[in-house]
């Protein structure tokens, strides 16, 4: 999900950055508003936060590239309105420490990954009224990935920019009958290709995650239910 320091126009730059600094306000306006004492969500935030930084480090090889865990959808359960700050000081401690993305991508990889990390927490709550936490939290998983997903194709074209893993993933991708029809359809619109074909890449990353989040929220609800309260109320 990251992108790298040197690949978006300014354009783009600043759009990602106004988005980010608007999400910011809104999160922690909407959080005063919810919660009221803010700071005595901190040591959950400094958790999750770690969480969110940690899970980066583990990679998903996917030929021809490879992917790492995001678990935005997880943050948005636990924090709701704060997922977007968690991420964005996530993001900000990995391109320091780890040079992931880079400080001028920070506006649009923390607007790709943490606004529908926020998102995230209003599908675990509509789905909880419906059905059991393990598929809530699942769902909202998936939902995270997949409009994370969207985001970044848009960011891709938006720039004029195609990456070699694309590129190679095409190859492969027309190699499997029902995929290669699919692609053939859609190599007449830059976008819908380019979203087909992260889509395909992702598709292991929704899957993984929404598994680790449909085991993990349920467990959190029985051992520390309070965690939850604020996304089941």
């Amino acid at each position: 999900m990251h992108i790298s320091e040197g690949v978006l126009p300014g354009s783009v730059l600043a759009a990602g950055w106004i988005l980010t600094a608007a999400l910011i306000v809104i999160s922690i306006m909407w959080s005063r508003k919810k919660i009221g004492n803010i700071s005595e969500k901190i040591p959950l935030v400094a958790v999750i936060t770690a969480a969110f930084f940690i899970a980066c480090l583990f990679r998903i090889p996917v030929p021809p590239t490879s992917l790492h865990l995001v678990l935005s959808g997880l943050v948005g359960i636990l924090l709701g309105p704060l997922a977007f700050i968690c991420i964005f000081i996530g993001l900000v401690l990995q391109a320091l420490l780890l040079q992931n993305g880079g400080i001028t991508v920070l506006g649009v990889n923390s607007f790709v990954m943490g606004f529908p990390a926020m998102l995230a927490y209003f599908v675990y709550k509509f789905c909880s009224k419906k059905t059991n936490s393990a598929i809530s939290a699942g769902a909202a998983s998936v939902f995270s990935i997949f409009l994370s997903t969207i985001l970044l194709a848009i960011v891709l074209v938006a720039s004029g920019i195609q990456f070699g893993s694309l590129n190679a993933l095409f190859d492969i991708v027309s190699n499997i009958p029902v995929l290669s029809t699919l692609a053939s359809v859609l190599t007449g619109s830059t976008f819908g290709l380019t979203l087909f074909l992260l889509m395909v890449m992702n598709a292991p990353l929704m899957i993984i995650e929404g598994i680790i989040c449909a085991f993990i929220v349920p467990f959190i609800g029985k051992v520390k239910p309070e965690m939850l309260e604020d996304s089941t109320e």
